[in-house]
């Protein structure tokens, strides 16, 4: 009876009526210049797999840079892709932040320690963004800051929502923006969505690293980074509806051997303590509520379908880097100028291997063009299993 087995399966395939077209998502993670990662396993899917449609795309901290430049783009997939990549491979510093000379920061800091009145560091942050804000209203072709493309794609049908997170400092909420459907079921005290017309500063808001970047004003309140207390990032995505969600993690999964191997000797210097914090706070929490979302889909399949409640079980895929991008970045920090410079210094970025927070903010061709690489290359290994996920 076995060897009959595949042919009544395509039978009942043939004979079953489809069901509905499943609702992707695209979930992207922070992680800083990690996020050029992105823009490689993204290439691959656009180079090799048949073109899919995201109807909802998210993005926090810098994978809403991403975000925002895929939900913007009225042209195919895969040529939103190549202008992101394009874009990637040849961010340099001076496009994201304008940093001060070590000299001037000291001598500021001098000055302020004098004044009983004032803070010892820049309340807005130790360098100026003036010059990210400018790069993207260019490449969003958004000169007065409204990212108008996404409207228009939502209107036509090729997307569904948008969603940007970021953090309010005014009231310590985390806030989705979202353009587009509206989250259902997804408020809570501590995390809160907002409909509105996605612009510039929402980017801002969300890639704003705590104490670097400076915070970014929306409608009276100061908005940071995303990532600082986003304890479910796939939540978004679940709450405008996903039935399948691509998420495109920026952090290393070490094996069991790695992780026991110590990155730095003896007393282990700010630039490792720095390093840990960060990847607590902006990239383990992914993991954590992909295993969420497992044992939740486990649970459902195990309920009659009358008692699920409205829950449904939602596939997920998570790329993440088969390189340590943070040991990779050691590799760079030499290029590092002006305040950014002193701080690698200052925190002994040099005496550990993996200088995590570095890899945030080394926004150099040559670093980002390898992450490209190594995304498309990861992607590649995946084909299989990314051709399983797409299949409707």
């Amino acid at each position: 009876m076995e060897r009959f087995w595949p042919a009544y399966n395509r039978l009942k395939q043939a004979l079953t009526p489809p069901g509905p077209t499943p609702t992707y998502a695209l979930v992207m993670s922070g992680g800083g210049a990690r996020a050029a990662y992105q823009a490689g396993v993204l290439q691959y899917i656009a180079d090799h797999l048949e073109s899919p449609q995201f109807d909802i795309i998210t993005g926090v901290s810098a994978g809403s840079i991403n975000a925002a430049q895929l939900a913007n783009d009225e042209r195919s997939f895969k040529e939103a892709v190549k202008h992101l990549n394009h874009g990637w491979a040849n961010l340099a510093a001076d496009d994201v932040y304008r940093a001060s000379t070590s000299f001037n920061v000291l001598m500021s800091m001098l000055r302020r320690s004098s004044d009983h009145d004032k803070e010892l560091l820049p309340r807005a942050g130790l360098v100026h963004t003036e010059p990210l804000d400018a790069y993207l209203k260019k490449v969003l072709n958004a000169p007065d800051g409204e990212i108008t493309g996404i409207a228009r794609n939502i209107s036509s049908g090729r997307l569904k929502a948008c969603a940007l997170v970021t953090t309010d400092y005014s009231t310590g909420q985390t806030v989705t923006w979202v353009e587009g459907a509206k989250m259902v079921g997804g408020e809570r005290p501590n995390r809160i969505s907002k409909n509105t017309t996605l612009n510039v500063d929402h980017i801002m808001a969300s890639t704003s690293l705590p104490f670097l970047f400076p915070a970014i004003p929306i409608n009276e309140h100061w908005y940071g980074d995303g990532g600082i207390r986003q304890a479910e990032p796939l939540s978004p995505a679940v709450h405008l509806g996903a039935d399948k969600i691509l998420a495109i993690s920026t952090r290393y999964s070490r094996t069991m051997e790695e992780a026991m191997n110590p990155v730095a000797l003896g007393y282990p210097p700010a630039a490792q303590i720095f390093g840990v914090l960060l990847n607590a706070v902006f990239l383990d929490r992914l993991d954590q509520d992909a295993m969420t979302l497992d044992r939740m889909n486990k649970l459902v399949l195990g309920l009659a379908p009358w008692k699920r409640q409205g829950m449904r079980k939602i596939d997920l895929h998570v790329m993440r880097p088969s390189v340590d991008l943070g040991r990779l970045s050691s590799e760079f920090q030499h290029d590092l100028q002006g305040v950014l410079r002193l701080i690698s210094r200052g925190l002994g970025s040099k005496d550990t291997e993996s200088p995590d927070w570095l890899s945030m903010i080394l926004f150099d061709p040559k670093y980002t063009s390898k992450l490209i690489e190594i995304g498309y290359t990861d992607a590649g290994n995946q084909r299989d299993r990314l051709e399983a996920f797409f299949a409707k």
